[in-house]
């Protein structure tokens, strides 16, 4: 640290109770996370319930057999620039829905990515949508839509995944060796996005070059999955530089605690975090903390020096890095055996906020499309006593919106899918292998499609869902998660539901 900012952090590091030779805990003090009780596989934080059904439903899989829209096979040798007429069911599925929201049962699996690319054409060029919103950082995405828009420079340099050098699992505390500060992922990597999700923006920006009303990329996430404070602080030191600059002193305080444990996604500080004391963490949210009073105290006089718009994009991107804080001592606690979904609440508050206001500051008439995970986009709510967070995106912005907002799941049967297996000396703090696809649990909603093997299949949970309890027969209560099951009342939880055969990992899977 150079003296100015030496001496701009000095009394705040003092109030803060900063000691630095005191910042790791090495001795693994019982009651306190140590490397003994790590959680070897994420897996071991899901409910160990056996299936609730020895079979599927018969009527159920015979309703889905009978009513199921065949979609047009996306896999090898698909042309997407084919006719989309296959896809004219989603025309009242959606209705007039404002935010579409289209999951994915596991991050990295191409035909999803494929069959993504093909709905959201389908969505602007025939239903008028102009936002294309991901569950990717909001801060990040900004120069995303800056290059779909015709910006310079080529998608590849900004989202293609980058295989990293394996960390120093020992170097994770506040004095650890700066080569592991960067803003992508470990040394020099990053988690990016596949092949299938950057064709989709290389075709935006093709369309967006002859269109009246170009669409528009937006990233609703904390920054890089939650794995670095680094794309938000920086805009903000910027922003405060010009309009507040004794602010700068939280910043600096911030990226203290928060730059030597970064990576490319959450696992990197939650890791860092099991060695760190608990008054380090603490002097890091206390900084966040003064920070966020500050910009939100002084609105009206930062208003005034940068105007509205600089102002609320710092605003998004303090809270932002609130949101992640949390989410990184909600990971760490998770790993250190005491999971609390309550604690992972932030993440999927501010992704509903930051697409809430996207919708606020948007002109009368904008409908968005918005693809994330489907355990944040569905509508209902998770138990409150599990691993999982509560209240989730799509919870929240079905609370906001009611019917103007509609969740479709993209799940599959068969094929391999993605393994995530936490691994603290990975750039990225975690493993992606591939597997085989496991059988669908009798009571899960891809039970329900046995009677559709060869193609992609649409059903409208909401009218299965009527059927269903006008016949007194059980729903399904589980949805596949990557190479597991998690309970979810699937026909509550999303109105549509898209089921792929086959499903093959992305070519460009960081491994």
């Amino acid at each position: 640290m150079n003296n100015r900012n030496h001496d701009r952090n000095h009394g705040l590091n003092h109030d803060l109770g900063n000691d630095r030779n005191h910042g790791r805990n090495d001795d693994n003090t019982p009651g306190e996370p140590g490397a003994e009780q790590q959680l070897r596989d994420l897996r071991e934080l899901l409910p160990q319930a056996e299936p609730t059904l020895a079979a599927a439903p018969a009527e159920l899989t015979r309703w889905v057999t009978r009513h199921a829209a065949r979609l047009a096979d996306p896999r090898t040798g698909a042309d997407l620039d084919a006719p989309l007429t296959d896809l004219e069911p989603l025309r009242d599925l959606v209705g007039d829905a404002r935010v579409v929201a289209l999951g994915e049962n596991s991050h990295q699996i191409r035909e999803f990515g494929l069959l993504r690319d093909r709905i959201l054409r389908f969505l602007v060029q025939e239903l008028g949508f102009t936002v294309y919103a991901m569950e990717f950082g909001a801060a990040e995405g900004r120069a995303v839509d800056a290059w779909v828009q015709g910006g310079p420079g080529d998608i590849d340099d900004l989202l293609a995944p980058r295989d990293g050098e394996p960390r120093d699992a020992g170097a994770t505390g506040a004095n650890s060796d700066t080569s592991t500060r960067t803003s992508g992922c470990g040394r020099n990597g990053r988690l990016g996005q596949p092949v299938e999700c950057r064709d989709t923006l290389r075709w935006l920006r093709r369309r967006n070059a002859g269109a009246a009303r170009p669409v528009r990329f937006v990233g609703c996430d904390i920054p890089l999955a939650g794995g670095s404070l680094a794309p938000v602080l920086e805009p903000v030191a910027a922003y405060l530089a010009t309009v507040d600059p004794a602010a700068l002193r939280f910043v600096d305080a911030a990226r203290e605690v928060a730059e030597p444990i970064s990576g490319g996604t959450v696992m990197v500080p939650a890791y860092a975090r099991l060695g760190l004391e608990p008054a380090v963490q603490d002097r890091l949210t206390t900084a966040l903390a003064r920070l966020l009073g500050r910009v939100t105290d002084l609105r009206e006089v930062y208003t005034e020096r940068g105007g509205q718009a600089a102002y609320e994009t710092a605003l998004s991107d303090v809270r932002a890095a609130v949101a992640t804080d949390h989410a990184q001592r909600a990971m760490a606690e998770a790993l250190a055996g005491a999971p609390d979904g309550l604690n992972f609440a932030a993440r999927e508050r501010y992704l509903a906020d930051t697409l809430l206001d996207c919708l606020r500051r948007s002109e009368p008439g904008t409908r968005i499309v918005l693809v994330g995970h489907n355990a944040h986009i569905q509508r209902s709510a998770n138990q409150a006593d599990g691993p999982l967070a509560l209240t989730t995106m799509g919870n929240l912005l079905s609370r906001s919106l009611g019917p103007d907002y509609v969740p479709i799941a993209l799940t599959g049967n068969g094929g391999e899918t993605v393994e995530n297996v936490p691994d603290p000396h990975h750039p990225l703090g975690m493993r992606w292998g591939r597997a085989a696809t496991p059988e669908a649990a009798p009571d899960s909603v891809e039970a329900l499609f046995a009677g559709v093997p060869e193609e992609p299949a649409l059903v409208d949970a909401r009218a299965l869902r009527a059927y269903a309890r006008r016949h007194g027969l059980p729903e399904p209560a589980r949805t596949r998660l990557d190479t597991a099951f998690i309970e979810v009342p699937a026909l509550e939880a999303f109105d549509g539901v898209i089921c792929v055969p086959d499903t093959s990992v992305s070519a460009d899977l960081v491994r």
